[in-house]
């Protein structure tokens, strides 16, 4: 599918670091693009390396100034996880993407560290990156950190008690938790963020209904999928811009979650995305922050 918006304007980012999970297909990819034509350093962080380094060759040969370069991050394994953060301890990180996602399991499966699945790979993997590189954030002039949500985050309903869905679990369920999480997890990052004086900002965002890997057979399986319904539809170059205006617009509000605002949401230039019932509570934030210190073992500095 082709990009319909006009390509945003974004101020240079030459001699930036930007780490964008999940960057080997969809939003990721055409995140770390955008950010490596605006002259940022770009790490794809991906599951698959030789895929990783398929897309940044293709990068490479786009925009032969930039600087694409791969490194293995899988979320769900939060073991990688920290071998990830190890290499980048102590460098200077201006932009950190939390991308990577998966839509979901046949039936609950979890992690080598007992999780499930999907809330490891879509939310608790990027909780645990963000608290082990938080100092190196820090040491960047507003470095930005953004969370992938979705439009199914209005689903959500997460209990506190039970992140892993271990009572009830559902494919949906699990997916749209996950979900939710990340754009709560953005709202009380920022809040340590002010309340600390870290200096960082961080915000949410969320693609709308973007054509990307997700979907059966990607690009070319959706028309024969969805049929008409693909008028409505973005590609991955336009459902990314929202976190390419999170990453480095300078209009992006500390704090904000931002998506599509045209066709219900789904599709269209980028504006503030309404915030799911559970992320407008103050006390919800709080409560998942410190779940998910407990589940993960892993705490942010007081």
């Amino acid at each position: 599918m082709k990009d319909r918006l006009t390509p945003l304007t974004i101020p240079s980012r030459k001699g930036r670091l930007a780490i964008v999970t999940g960057a080997s297909s969809g939003i990721g990819r055409a995140t770390a693009r955008a950010l490596g034509l605006a002259g940022a350093d770009v790490v794809l962080a991906v599951r698959n390396p030789d895929k990783g380094e398929q897309v940044a060759e293709q990068l490479r040969a786009e925009h032969p100034e930039g600087t694409h370069t791969v490194a293995r991050l899988d979320t769900a394994d939060l073991e990688a996880v920290r071998t990830f953060a190890d290499a980048y301890v102590g460098r200077r990180i201006d932009m950190l993407v939390l991308n990577a996602g998966i839509g979901g399991t046949r039936r609950r499966e979890v992690t080598p560290q007992n999780h499930e699945l999907v809330m490891a790979t879509n939310y608790f993997g990027h909780f645990v990156l963000t608290a082990l590189l938080v100092d190196s954030l820090r040491a960047a002039s507003r470095a930005r950190v953004v969370t992938l949500g979705s439009i199914a985050a209005r689903a959500g309903r997460l209990r506190f008690d039970d992140l892993d869905l271990e009572r009830r679990w559902s494919r949906a369920q699990a997916y749209a938790n996950s979900k939710l999480a990340m754009i709560m997890f953005a709202r009380e990052l920022q809040r340590h963020s002010t309340a600390g004086d870290w200096g960082l900002n961080a915000h949410a965002a969320h693609p709308g209904w973007a054509v990307t890997g997700m979907m059966p057979g990607g690009d070319r399986g959706v028309p024969q999928l969805l049929g008409g319904a693909t008028r409505v539809m973005q590609s991955a170059g336009d459902g990314a811009q929202p976190v390419v205006f999170c990453a480095a617009s300078r209009q992006a509000a500390a704090g904000g979650y931002y998506g599509p605002i045209g066709m219900f949401g789904v599709a269209g230039p980028v504006g503030r995305a309404p915030l799911p019932r559970q992320a407008r509570s103050a006390a919800a934030l709080t409560a998942l922050w410190q779940a998910t210190e407990k589940v993960t073992g892993v705490e942010f500095p007081r």
